[in-house]
């Protein structure tokens, strides 16, 4: 943000303006005990130009790295420059949520687009206008599929652990119970499950590829919980999408995630933005807005805003969701890549990630001390198991300016591999791996 300088007087009238005495006065909801009670650590008396050199040092001191194999929910992509360009127009950056459609058809049509690509890469019918965050895509999921008379949800120990923290947080919320179903060589436990099924039980949720990047088997899950009348809510990566089967192949009616794999940064973590696709069946349940097409009074296509009946601005407390942010400049974005890259570039993707992540593994197990956990398929993440502590591991490869990857022990890591990681920089991973194993 810019700084733009006010003098004292002009202050004295805002604040009047306001309705205020003073500037402090404007931040009265906020505790006292956050406030910052000593000056900014900057000296008086600099100039504008003085204090913009001074950040530009402190910036400095963070570290960019050339490659990451780390994941863990967020994912370094090649991103086309055409995504930052388009998404770029003040237009798109400066819309929110359009509540008199007949005067945003353009931000309709991208919403539309976004959904359609959704429901066509989830191969589902109903899209939403996206939502906060993939954690909170999957809550809400969950929330849809909740049944009448019905109070657990089985949550498998493979999901995202922050997913999990942010389900107990919603379910806890609304009374409703939550089991843990127990992982068995890093995949969800059928057995487990089939002993936590009871009456209660409403709904189950897994993620495939789950958390340790392995490829569930969500076909077996799904038709058990069928049996027991039980709903199946799958976590997925999007991009795993344009190679595994997708959610409505394997009989899952509700997927949801983390859409920034499609043409987002990492950004520090955020904003991101979750999606949620499902089969008509649950269409009036889908939190957020729908965008739909139709025609105008001259037959020309036009779009329009539905089911706004169970919007915050409209039902208020008897809203279907009340955290539904319609997260649209990154819905756009995603839209943008999906666009640009289109089905066989989706697929492109996703097969160099698939190669380059096998590859990847299949040179550290090479390595002296280092061997896979898993001895299952996976797409793009993979656990591997060291002698060496990982601290050291990381540490050592941020001298190679290379982000390492997540420590799950101090002898376990998950290592992410994607298609903007070439050959050359996996190869450089690996010999630094040989480098530490032989001081070691």
């Amino acid at each position: 943000m810019s700084y733009v300088v006010t003098s004292d007087e002009e202050k004295k009238q805002m604040l009047k303006t306001i309705g205020v005495e003073k500037i402090e006065d404007l931040f009265s909801d906020i505790p006292k005990e956050v406030f910052l009670k000593r000056p900014l650590n900057i000296e008086s008396g600099k100039s504008e130009f003085e204090v913009l050199d001074e950040m530009i040092n402190i910036s400095n001191k963070n570290t960019v790295f050339s490659s990451t194999f780390r994941g863990a929910g967020s994912y370094r992509h090649l991103i086309p420059e055409v995504v930052k360009h388009l998404s770029s127009i003040s237009g798109f950056v400066t819309s929110y949520t359009p509540y008199q459609a007949e005067l945003s058809q353009g931000n309709l049509q991208s919403i539309f687009e976004y959904q359609t690509e959704i429901c066509n890469l989830c191969d589902m019918e109903v899209s939403n206008a996206s939502i906060y965050d993939g954690a909170s895509a999957a809550c809400e999921a969950l929330m849809m599929s909740l049944s009448r008379n019905k109070n657990k949800f089985l949550v498998s120990k493979c999901i995202h652990p922050n997913y999990k923290e942010v389900i107990k947080a919603y379910a806890y919320a609304r009374n409703i119970e939550i089991e843990e179903i127990d992982e068995k060589q890093g995949i969800t436990c059928v057995s487990d499950f089939l002993s936590k099924i009871s009456d209660s039980v409403s709904s189950i949720i897994l993620q495939s590829p789950n958390f340790y990047g392995l490829i569930e088997d969500v076909e077996s899950i799904v038709n058990i919980a069928r049996e027991h009348k039980i709903e199946t809510v799958e976590i997925v990566n999007p991009i795993s999408l344009a190679l595994l089967k997708t959610p409505k192949d394997l009989g899952v009616e509700i997927a949801c995630g983390e859409a920034q794999p499609l043409g987002l940064d990492q950004g520090f973590g955020g904003p991101y933005l979750g999606f949620i696709s499902c089969s008509n069946k649950y269409l009036r349940k889908i939190p957020g807005r729908i965008v739909g097409q139709t025609k105008d009074k001259n037959g020309k296509r036009a779009y329009v805003l539905t089911l706004q009946a169970r919007e915050q601005h409209i039902r208020r407390e008897k809203a279907t969701s009340s955290i539904c942010s319609n997260q649209a400049l990154s819905a756009l974005r995603c839209s943008i890549y999906m666009g640009a890259m289109g089905k066989e570039g989706l697929k492109e993707v996703a097969r160099r990630c698939f190669n380059n992540a096998h590859y990847a593994m299949n040179k550290i197990i090479e390595i002296p001390g280092f061997s896979l956990k898993y001895e299952k398929e996976f797409f793009h993440e993979f656990v591997i198991k060291s002698k060496i502590d990982v601290d050291i591991i990381n540490k050592e490869l941020k001298k190679k300016n290379i982000e390492g990857p997540y420590k799950l022990s101090s002898n376990e890591m998950l290592v992410c591999v994607t298609e903007a990681l070439n050959k050359k920089e996996i190869d450089r991973f690996v010999d630094t791996l040989v480098e530490v194993s032989k001081w070691n």
